[in-house]
């Protein structure tokens, strides 16, 4: 097992610590009394074979996969994409998970089986996506016969399975007409609820369960359903931390322990990245792979697995950070959440920084109520023209109109949801449904409830204003902007990347 996190208290003999923003790294030194959370060890993956046929054959709750297969099954394999991990994995364990089900499913005589991404609002995969993430062998048995396809949550042929809050739940057609499905994931966070609500249903069901005033009763009883109608074997790969290439070997250990080979990868990344700023950090940065070790395999009753994996995945990454922060600092990498851009865009970066790592905690938030996010992003108006048009478009047109989440929700959403050319992106040209931008902003929004302030270090101030938020030239500068609310000798808790970190606070 790999060691687990912890947290530093920086003295005077602590060195200068690694920060991430966008696409460039630093060594910053940090106050004497700062806090720094440190996520567990990443550590090299193993060969998962034996873990997922402990799972498909001991099960958490219910029969094992092969007692519940036979010739006349129509079997459907769905892939969720719920929970993408960043940096993505070199060699996605997904894929030995389907072929080991498939397998089992030919010593069974099963032949009517398919397969389903479950993407929801997320990118549908193209071709070249199914065939990374699957592998080439399971992509040249199924694509030529059209029997891998991702999920569309606006086509015709979804199907009904009932109704919940007098609103009619409509579902992937394939996977509400199977005998049996198989569920196939990875837990790389601690988020709760069941893959397929925001994954196999319709647009108008997902906005309901997660778009603007959505309660969590909602979730739940569409979750509720969706098990009662749908016979489901699940199996969930839980990851530890991200272990990056030895090009980004420094990314790896905690900086007191870095050897040569560290000092040298983090000075020719600073080098390369100051001599290039576009070209080095697209080579660096676009597209980087980690290992993941996989730290248990659970299988069975989709109830139960997601339950026992969830709390593997906390029982690994809970770091206690003791009290709760005036300050909470966030390292904003890129490639931890838009695959092939290596600064990523303004919203993203805010989501990062504001419900992926301050909203990561169990129990109290790890920063006080009216506190401040300090976090390192250069939040350059950068986004991709084909996947992410809608939300360029709500960056310039929507933004400036206003930050509300209600207006947002009554002026704007139902046009963009609707919009052809958006939806021509989203089902032929593999974009984000527009309807993704305005349910990550409804997050942001309501992770910002409870700060006094939220200031972006080394930022485009035009770009945090339109935001709602600051920006500051130096991490001294945003201390200092925070002092007037916080005053001038805060708890600060910085959280240290590029891993996760599950905070608890007594």
């Amino acid at each position: 097992m790999p060691r687990p996190g912890f947290v530093l208290e920086v003295d005077e003999k602590t060195p200068p610590l690694l920060t991430m923003a966008g696409a460039s790294v630093k060594l910053e030194r940090f106050g004497p009394g700062t806090r720094v959370a440190y996520p567990a060890d990443a550590v090299p993956s193993s060969d998962p074979v034996p873990l997922i046929d402990a799972a498909l054959e001991s099960p958490v709750v219910g029969q094992p996969l092969a007692e519940r297969l036979a010739p006349d099954v129509r079997l459907t394999i769905v892939v969720t994409d719920n929970s993408r991990p960043q940096p993505r994995m070199r060699f996605d364990v997904r894929r030995t998970m389907v072929e080991r089900v498939l397998e089992l499913a030919a010593r069974n005589k099963v032949d009517d089986v398919q397969v389903v991404i479950a993407t929801g609002l997320n990118r549908r995969w193209s071709d070249r996506d199914i065939t990374e993430v699957l592998g080439d062998r399971v992509a040249t048995s199924f694509l030529a016969d059209n029997l891998i396809t991702s999920h569309d949550v606006t086509s015709d042929d979804l199907v009904s399975i009932g109704e919940v809050g007098g609103h009619e739940v409509r579902m992937n057609a394939r996977v509400a007409s199977s005998d049996l499905v198989v569920s196939i994931g990875v837990r790389d966070d601690h988020a709760e609820g069941h893959p397929f609500t925001l994954g196999l249903t319709d647009v108008d069901t997902i906005n309901r369960i997660a778009g603007f005033g959505a309660a969590p009763s909602a979730t739940e009883d569409v979750a509720a359903l969706i098990s009662a109608q749908i016979p489901t074997f699940a199996v969930v790969a839980v990851l530890g931390q991200p272990r990056m290439h030895p090009s980004l070997s420094f990314l790896n250990r905690r900086e007191w322990e870095w050897r040569f080979t560290d000092h040298l990868a983090y000075a020719a990344a600073r080098q390369f990245v100051a001599a290039l700023p576009k070209q080095g950090a697209q080579k660096l940065y676009a597209a980087p792979r980690a290992d993941y070790v996989v730290l248990d395999m659970v299988g069975g009753e989709p109830e139960a697995v997601h339950a026992e994996a969830r709390e593997v995945w906390r029982a690994a990454h809970l770091v206690d950070l003791g009290r709760q922060a005036d300050v909470l600092v966030a390292s904003v990498w890129g490639s931890a959440f838009d695959v092939g851009n290596p600064v990523g865009s303004p919203i993203r970066a805010a989501h990062n920084a504001l419900v992926e790592q301050a909203g990561c905690h169990l129990g109290q938030p790890l920063v006080r109520d009216q506190g401040v996010v300090v976090a390192l992003h250069p939040l350059v108006q950068n986004f991709s023209n084909r996947t992410q048009s809608a939300s360029a478009d709500f960056f310039v047109n929507v933004l400036p109109q206003t930050l509300d989440p209600f207006e947002i929700h009554e002026r704007f959403e139902a046009a963009a949801a609707v919009d052809p050319w958006y939806l021509n992106l989203y089902k032929e040209r593999f974009a984000h449904h527009p309807l993704g931008v305005f349910h990550t902003w409804y997050r942001l929004r309501e992770a910002t409830q409870g700060l006094a302030d939220v200031i972006w270090v080394g930022a485009d101030r035009r770009t945090a204003a339109m935001m709602g938020h600051r920006a500051a030239s130096t991490l001294t500068d945003a201390y200092e902007i925070a002092a007037a609310v916080v005053g001038h000798r805060p708890e600060i808790t910085h959280l240290h990347g590029p891993g996760r970190v599950l905070g608890s606070v007594s």
